[in-house]
């Protein structure tokens, strides 16, 4: 076991919230960077694509072409990329270097935030100093820092880093990422099912998340007289046309048009992606959708401009607001996403990365973690710690999910590079 992290008071904890809902209203909540808590213009999964063409553009192949570097290695096919190693000095040099999202993490008090309990307790277990750094403030910035070394073959100065579930597929793509010591993670046993086979890493061999949790919808009550049940009524609900927001990000509302057309977005065609972005972009001809909007929509939303919007999981309820209704599980589902922690290769501390991953996935530190950051517990177990440490966040839904929506949900298919580099665009034609 652990040692024991104390746990915050009642008042503490109601502080807490009250400080997230102030932030919700300014639109500075989780999934965004620092870049967008300044600007309240773009999501994180929406500022990967900032550039002219979206996509990958500036990623992959294109990042290194910027460069002026080829790769040093060819490309790797999945089932048989393991990552690089090096010389790893975990044994005589305790420290390791974790690179992570602003405000991700538990604090010791919003006076004291850079001090971080869970952290504080690992290096009291192991004697190993954690050197944690927020500076990832965008998914596509963060790769194009690291990628020089990696495809030179170099230690980054990273040991552990943190990024979201669309861009595994393209690091294991470069085989820039280390396969995992299980043996070194016992606890790696409890990664929750649903999480462990993800398409994006089957297994977890790889990665394990951060972080996970779903995309949902959630409606105005001054504004919509009847309950909203499913994404097709926010395609399709005469009495909804020009109140509706869908998100600027392509696999969050490419997901909910293939739901709402009774397709799988875990297992997809290009058909049907044509057919989903032709539904999307049917609805935004015909006046249905007000807007396109990144994290952005929560600020809006809670102003009480927008009628019924897609949603990510815990903001709505965070804002407080008894007016603003959150669907715990639309009729036709919801997508689940994850931010995920990895170890680049020719890391120099591999063995300090992995405990502390390891660390992470123990019950009684995942909870502690999920009840500052509000995201749904990955570890199995978590829910009945929460429920010891904080029984308001252990019996809100969207925080601990029930059986039937965690069967609800669906994750997006696995993209390889040209693809998403391909849908992305068609979808920024339309939505702008």
């Amino acid at each position: 076991m652990p040692p024991s992290i104390p746990s915050p008071d009642p008042d503490e904890i109601h502080e807490r919230r009250s400080h997230l809902a102030r932030a919700a209203e300014a639109g500075a909540m989780r999934r965004t960077s620092h870049t967008y808590a300044a600007s309240s213009a773009l999501s994180r999964r929406k500022l990967l694509r900032a550039g002219a063409f979206g996509g990958l553009a500036a990623a992959g192949v294109g990042a290194l072409s910027a460069c002026g570097v080829d790769p040093k290695y060819p490309v790797v096919p999945e089932s048989i990329s393991t990552g690089r190693s090096a010389t790893d000095y975990s044994d005589t040099e305790k420290v390791v270097n974790f690179h992570n999202w602003g405000s991700y993490i538990d604090v010791a008090s919003d006076t004291n935030t850079s001090d971080h309990p869970t952290i504080d307790a690992f290096t009291k277990q192991y004697g190993i100093k954690v050197n944690y750094v927020e500076d990832i403030t965008d998914n596509n910035e963060y790769y194009t820092k690291l990628d020089p070394d990696l495809s030179a073959g170099k230690d980054t100065g990273v040991d552990l880093m943190v990024f979201s579930d669309y861009m595994i597929p393209i690091l294991r793509y470069y085989n820039y990422i280390e396969k995992l010591d299980l043996s070194v993670m016992p606890n790696h046993k409890n990664v929750l099912p649903e999480i462990l086979n993800d398409p994006i890493d089957p297994g977890r061999k790889f990665t394990l998340p951060w972080a996970y949790g779903y995309t949902t919808i959630a409606y105005n009550k001054n504004i919509v007289k009847e309950p909203v049940t499913s994404i097709k009524e926010l395609f399709e609900r005469p009495d909804l046309r020009g109140q509706v927001v869908l998100f600027s990000e392509m696999e969050d509302t490419i997901a909910f048009a293939l739901m709402a057309l009774g397709k799988n977005p875990e297992n997809f065609t290009d058909s049907d992606y044509t057919d989903a972005l032709n539904y999307v972009s049917q609805a935004r001809g015909s006046g249905q959708v007000r807007q396109f909007m990144g994290q952005d929509y929560i600020s809006s939303f809670s102003q009480g401009n927008i009628g019924a919007t897609m949603a990510y999981s815990g903001d709505v309820a965070q804002l407080g607001q008894d007016n603003l209704v959150t669907v715990d599980l639309p009729i036709d589902g919801m997508l689940s996403w994850s931010d995920n922690m990895c170890i680049p290769n020719f890391a120099r501390h591999k063995k300090n990365a992995e405990l502390l991953m390891n660390w992470y996935y123990n019950p009684d530190i995942a909870a502690q973690l999920d009840d500052w950051i509000d995201y749904l517990p990955c570890v199995q177990g978590a829910d009945e710690a929460l429920q010891q440490l904080d029984p308001e966040a252990a019996s809100n839904p969207l925080i601990v999910p029930t059986a039937k929506m965690k069967a609800g949900a669906k994750g997006f298919m696995n993209l390889n590079v040209d693809q998403l580099n391909s849908y992305t665009t068609r979808f920024q034609q339309i939505t702008g």
